[in-house]
């Protein structure tokens, strides 16, 4: 439980020693951790600071990686256009097959793309039908567990679109209270009503009566299609992949799923096919930390009402609107989110709490127009206008080659995992990235001119 998860937390933060850990907590990695190290790509990646400070690097070197990813494929493209252009041309076909070598040298220094994790989840999550104002309304509700009362005089309601967390020490009756609002649980005296249109959701890690033992994970997703829900076979392996059923588990049968995986599969079932109330016990227990994103995703988008419990801050902080603290067969609501709730309840811990680019911002430069005149086809020069026109057509083309090395140096450089360790290295190197390329757009206009020139001139008979 949290307190406990607490003592050990501040055990740890006291031990002398050295910790490799592993956690989907952030709260606990946040206290703990000076140092991060992300498996991603086959590779490890390693970030200095707590699991907040992994974020915002991870996002900075997200945003460079991206900026590299799209001026490696600009100037490919830059390439491609000259040989689209000149490679057909006799007196250019030379210079034309030296781009396509170019291009392939970029290919093989390929920077990838960064991937975005929400976009992976390609899914529009449905939406409930529209209750009525009042959800649900309980007037002195008595409950107990043989002697143990919980509840005395129960009185709560709720109204439409609200999204409540319950908080409070453990025993307090928080699990007791989503249990009554789910008529999973007789009440003992009182009154306990839904509202008009109103359809009521329950998850709890032991709730999965809900599941076919005998179809796969897939098929218990794709037997909630309705005509208002078309959901595709494709649509259905994304979100399964999103709550950790990956490539060949989709296909496992669920009797032989684990308790947790069992939790996971009904959780997905919920959210394809929604109540307008929807009441959850400790919703993040099995997932992992993308995992707990996508379910913030659908519930960020869900236009029902939500009640819920939950040990994990960062979910909390995303999802909750009002706070409802339970103790001692007492409710008390906190009209606000929960950092409104912290303040009101001059809480020193915000946990413990829950139981008392690469963008430099400058314009892009055109490039300089040269003010030389191109000749019109078939124009003559002497022999020692040729010979300038040769000249610089060389020094225009050895230009842009040296410029093209340049960049191809700094792409390689940038596309090194181990660089990003060093943020300001990483900002040098994209600065300087951004000059290059401003310089190779204008050498490279220079030379295409001169290149024009010399496709369309002839020498004189003198």
């Amino acid at each position: 439980d949290l307190e406990a998860l607490l003592w050990f937390q501040d055990y740890l933060t006291r031990y002398p020693g050295g910790l490799v850990v592993i956690s989907h907590d952030r709260a606990f990695l946040n206290a703990l951790c000076t140092g991060i190290i992300e498996l991603r790509g086959q590779r490890l990646h390693r970030y200095h600071g707590n699991y907040d400070d992994f974020l915002i690097e991870k996002e900075a070197r997200k945003a460079q990686q991206l900026a590299a990813f799209k001026n490696q494929q600009r100037e490919i493209a830059h390439l491609q256009t000259f040989v689209d252009r000149f490679g057909a041309k006799a007196s250019m076909a030379s210079r034309a097959k030296s781009k396509e070598k170019q291009i392939a040298r970029l290919e093989e220094l390929a920077i990838d793309e960064p991937e975005d994790e929400l976009k992976k989840i390609q899914f529009k999550f449905p939406q409930p039908p529209r209750s009525g104002l009042k959800v649900v309304n309980c007037e002195h509700v008595k409950q107990a567990y043989g002697e143990h009362v919980v509840y005395q005089d129960l009185n709560f309601s709720a109204e439409r679109g609200q999204r409540i967390v319950l908080v409070g020490p453990n025993g307090a009756g928080k699990s007791t209270l989503l249990k009554i609002l789910a008529n999973v649980v007789p009440i003992q005296g009182g009154v306990r009503e839904l509202g008009s249109n109103v359809i009521s959701g329950y998850f709890a890690q032991n709730r999965v009566d809900s599941l076919n033992p005998q179809l796969t994970v897939l098929e218990n997703v794709m037997e909630l299609r309705t005509v208002d829900n078309r959901l595709t076979e494709q649509q259905a392996r994304g979100l399964l992949g999103a709550f950790l059923f990956r490539k060949d588990d989709v296909h496992k049968p669920v009797k032989v799923l684990s308790g947790g995986e069992k939790s996971r599969l009904a959780l997905v079932r919920l959210l394809v096919n929604p109540p307008n109330l929807l009441l959850m016990d400790e919703p993040t227990t099995h997932l992992d930390m993308a995992s707990i994103d996508a379910l913030i995703h659908a519930l960020q988008h869900y236009e029902g009402t939500l009640i819920f419990i939950s040990h994990d801050v960062h979910f909390i902080k995303a999802i909750a609107q009002n706070v409802l603290h339970v103790h001692s067969g007492r409710l008390t609501s906190y009209a606000g989110n929960y950092e409104y709730y912290l303040e009101k309840s001059k809480a020193t811990n915000e946990r413990a709490a829950l139981t008392a680019g690469f963008t430099d911002g400058r314009p892009k430069q055109e490039a300089k127009p040269v003010e030389k005149k191109s000749p019109s086809s078939g124009t003559k020069l002497s022999s020692a206008e040729l010979k300038k026109l040769q000249k610089e057509l060389n020094q225009a083309e050895q230009r842009v080659s040296e410029l093209e090395a340049k960049q191809s140096q700094i792409m390689a450089d940038l596309s090194n995992p181990a660089l990003y360790t060093q943020g300001t290295k990483v900002k040098e190197l994209n600065e300087e990235l951004a000059k290059t390329q401003v310089a190779f757009v204008e050498a490279t206009a220079i030379w295409e001119q001169l290149a024009t020139r010399w496709a369309n001139v002839s020498p004189s008979a003198s």
